[in-house]
């Protein structure tokens, strides 16, 4: 095969990696929405897919598709080679001024290549999409109610109004069972750990919630709930006859 092909084939490539690159930025950014946005679309918690991958998984083909695009595009300059050089030597034509302007375009291209390996990340605590949501697009007023204090109250005793507690749906599906104070599963969790903290086989609490024989015990709770539409405190309630059952510390 001829030079002028292989050119025409990187090409070809290169176009369509461009093209793929930019539909992907497209759809992790408007369609398969993050956890604020699609509270205000969905007015709940989803999940979005495209073929069965969430945004994150389309991100890390979205990154792949690059460093494809990058290393295809490092092959179509040393094909071009001696008209890349010619070109760049009829652009500017002082020799120094051609060298510098090399070593600065090659230590910024490294630079911006490495520079997520070396930055300082900052971290800050987040809401859920739900509480965010509530936070950045409802305003959210406290309500005045008339309350009757009994006619013992009001002589100088102190007192407490009982303030009520508007649950939303996020708030009931993290809701715990108080049965132990001791047991507390929270999303961040996997499987794997609250079989080791709780000394409860992975086994028993996947086939409690029926959740299938794949499902991974490093796979996070949270991750699972929204999956297959369990609550935490079905966990709780799992981990608390386990633990006053005759099979207590027994885990395969």
């Amino acid at each position: 095969m001829s030079k002028s092909n292989w050119n025409f084939i990187i090409d070809a490539i290169m176009f369509v990696l461009m093209a793929a690159i930019a539909g992907l930025g497209l759809l992790i950014k408007y369609i398969l929405l993050p956890g604020t946005e699609r509270w205000i679309k969905y007015g709940r918690s989803v999940d979005l897919t495209f073929w069965g991958i969430d945004r994150h998984d389309w991100g890390r083909i979205h990154l792949i598709l690059a460093i494809a695009l990058v290393v295809l595009l490092a092959l179509h300059i040393i094909l071009h080679w001696k008209l890349t050089i010619c070109l760049f030597q009829n652009l500017i034509k002082v020799k120094n001024v051609r060298i510098v302007s090399t070593l600065f375009l090659v230590i910024i291209t490294i630079i911006l290549v490495i520079f997520p390996f070396f930055i300082r990340v900052e971290v800050h605590e987040i809401d859920t999409g739900h509480d965010r949501y509530l936070l950045e697009s409802v305003d959210i007023m406290p309500a005045v109610t008339e309350t009757k204090i009994p006619d013992h109250k009001s002589k100088g005793e102190s007192f407490e109004i009982d303030k009520p507690v508007q649950k939303t749906e996020e708030h009931e599906e993290h809701e715990h069972h108080n049965i132990d104070p001791s047991i507390e599963v929270k999303g961040s969790m996997t499987l794997s750990e609250i079989a080791k903290k709780y000394n409860v086989p992975v086994e028993l609490i996947k086939t409690e919630l029926k959740l299938p024989a794949g499902v991974s015990g490093s796979d996070q709770l949270g991750h699972l709930r929204k999956q297959y539409g369990f609550k935490m405190s079905e966990i709780e309630v799992i981990i608390y006859n386990y633990k006053n059952s005759g099979n207590h510390g027994k885990v395969n």
